[in-house]
């Protein structure tokens, strides 16, 4: 049976170590032995408390295993990929890491290792649609509206994060690229707010991200973009919060401790944004293209 180690076991890990558990060996891999404690049901699925940022330690665990899948946080997406790579390890990353991945195809190549990045929902599902439609037809534009929402609405943001809240404020204030006429360009994160309706859901508001991520390299079309998908007013809310400055990543003193202000709103809003357990979600996936010879 193939063997599969899982880097990370937090909310999505998690689910990934369990799914492919049915199926493979799996080990899970945390520092905190509390995210790996809920594991404990799955009594199939191996549980390893270690440091991986330490890249020897890194090393010496996924040496024996036949495929990486990195779940970490994006803040220290980058470099774990790049020592699992240098590892000469296949991979499948789903972290949200700011860095250009492409910066690390010549590593990859030179340790013929496979790394699919961004191996997640959008990007992810979404670079694979746009893919087998780019075979069948000629695209001149493509946009993506996505998000996952809760069923249940509840004040003030009608919002629920299935991953880390880190990240989920990190598409909240990384500038969204995009490509018009064939160019890249750049607008802020939460621009362009527009509503949208989606069959069986209702009215959602879509707002610029930065979603695109690899395809802004591996498609030649000459306009793309990504919007990200939430309830109506969760957007004003998540702009006040920038606006004040709630997001940002320098350091403050508070009474002689320095602290930023990007940690303490992930630490008030992650209760928040918390799944309940047994809560239901859903996720909405709007898909438009258009091809050249409707010109």
């Amino acid at each position: 049976m193939k063997r599969v180690v899982v880097l990370g076991a937090g909310m999505v890990g998690s689910v990934i170590a369990i799914d492919l558990s049915s199926s493979y060996k799996v080990t899970a891999v945390d520092l905190d032995s509390r995210r790996l404690n809920k594991l404990t049901p799955y009594s199939s699925i191996r549980k390893l408390i270690t440091d991986i940022t330490d890249k020897r330690k890194l090393a010496e665990i996924i040496k024996d295993y036949d495929l990486v899948i990195g779940a970490v946080p994006g803040f220290m997406g980058f470099q774990t990929l790049q020592n699992i790579i240098n590892a000469g390890k296949n991979v499948a990353d789903i972290s949200f890491f700011s860095e250009d991945p492409f910066e690390l195809d010549k590593l990859a190549k030179d340790n013929n290792v496979t790394a699919v990045v961004d191996c997640g929902v959008a990007p992810g599902m979404s670079n694979i649609v746009l893919g087998y439609h780019s075979t069948k037809m000629d695209i001149e534009y493509f946009k993506c509206m996505v998000g996952g929402l809760p069923f249940k609405r509840t004040w003030p943001y009608e919002y629920k994060a299935p991953f880390s809240p880190i990240d989920v404020i990190e598409e909240y204030v990384r500038p969204a690229r995009y490509v018009e006429d064939g160019l890249i360009k750049i607008k802020e994160a939460l621009s362009d707010p527009e509503f949208v309706d989606i069959d069986e859901i209702g009215t959602l508001e879509a707002f610029n991200t930065d979603g695109l991520r690899t395809l802004l390299k591996t498609m030649q079309i000459p306009n793309m973009i990504e919007k990200t998908l939430r309830y109506p007013r969760h957007t004003e809310y998540i702009r006040v919060l920038k606006e004040s400055g709630f997001f940002s990543k320098g350091y403050l003193d508070v009474n002689g401790v320095k602290v930023r202000p990007i940690d303490i709103a992930a630490k008030l809003l992650f209760p928040l944004w918390q799944l309940h357990e047994d809560e239901r979600e859903f996720t909405a996936m709007k898909n438009a293209n258009r091809i050249k010879k409707d010109f």
